[in-house]
């Protein structure tokens, strides 16, 4: 007869094995998971995309003329002015500006998302943007994409001078420097041959506007898509400003942003990038693009100046 080689608990103990979670602990771990999980998400709806981070940044500058030694920029990218966040952290870039008093206010796009009519809501804070040497903008895919006429009329109306492929000499200090402004394609690309191709007409303009500049002054671009100071044409640019990426909107410990549009990655996904042909600035933006969202990724009010270096 075979024997059993079972064992049996003697009634009333636990079990040997794995050790058993009370019921009561395990209801209120579960609780707590959905509790922070709510505190994350009105955090990321309600907190962070109206929490603007003022961010101080020297940027050294090889040759830099020692007149421009400090010149001082504010940068204001992607108000996207059909959701509230946008509208609001405008408003409050322009005391940041009125407070830092600067040399230049330089925008780098983005001004609306899908409808025209959605940038009066914030006319008022544009046209209100100060600065020594004047305020500058180029226009951004989503602007090309509503309607870029319309969107240029706008800001040129409040005051602002809108870079539609040109550039403008600016006399400060007794140093002539350059203003650049490439407008936006209206098209995106996680490919670098597909951008390549989309963009090469923005390639050949900027080439010709290279060409007319004095080899020994200071040239800076303003272009929306960082991905555009990887295909840049032979000739020297100092500095390019840009917006575009949002800093991903939703970033995640460890992993970083989950989605940046761009070819190049996580490589422009914000501030100080230093290529080999030129230094690049993105800034993470004033407003939020689909879902008014951000998590560990606030809006950015820039306030750059420039160094000899």
């Amino acid at each position: 007869m075979p024997v059993s080689t079972a064992t049996h608990e003697p009634a009333g103990l636990p079990h040997a094995g794995k050790p058993r979670v009370p019921r009561r602990a395990g209801r209120f771990l579960a609780l707590a998971v959905v509790g922070v999980g709510l505190l994350a998400l009105f955090y990321a709806f309600a907190v962070e995309p109206y929490s603007v981070e003022v961010v101080q940044v020297e940027v050294p500058l090889r040759g830099l003329p020692s007149t421009l030694d400090g010149l001082t920029i504010v940068h204001l990218s992607d108000p996207h002015l059909h959701l509230r966040p946008g509208v609001a952290n405008l408003a409050r870039a322009v005391e940041i500006a009125r407070e830092v008093n600067p040399d230049l206010v330089l925008l780098t796009g983005d001004f609306v998302s899908s409808r025209p009519a959605d940038l009066d809501r914030g006319l008022e804070a544009l046209s209100s943007l100060r600065a020594r040497y004047g305020v500058f903008a180029v226009l951004g895919n989503h602007d090309v994409r509503t309607d870029s006429a319309w969107v240029a009329a706008d800001l040129s109306r409040s005051g602002i001078r809108v870079l539609r492929d040109e550039g403008v000499p600016l006399e400060i200090h007794g140093t002539r420097l350059w203003l650049l402004g490439v407008e936006d394609t209206g098209y995106v690309s996680r490919s670098l041959d597909p951008l390549r191709a989309t963009w090469q007409r923005k390639v050949e303009t900027f080439a010709a506007l290279l060409a007319g500049i004095p080899e020994d002054e200071l040239r800076l671009l303003l272009v929306h898509n960082p991905d555009f100071s990887e295909i840049l044409p032979e000739g020297r640019v100092d500095l390019v400003l840009a917006g575009h990426t949002h800093g991903g909107q939703v970033r995640l410990p460890l992993l970083g942003a989950l989605w940046i549009p761009s070819a190049f990655g996580q490589r422009f996904a914000g501030g100080l990038v230093k290529g080999e042909r030129t230094t690049v600035y993105v800034t993470r933006g004033l407003g939020t693009i689909t879902l008014p969202v951000r998590f560990l990724c606030r809006p950015e009010i820039t306030v750059l100046r420039l160094r000899a270096g």
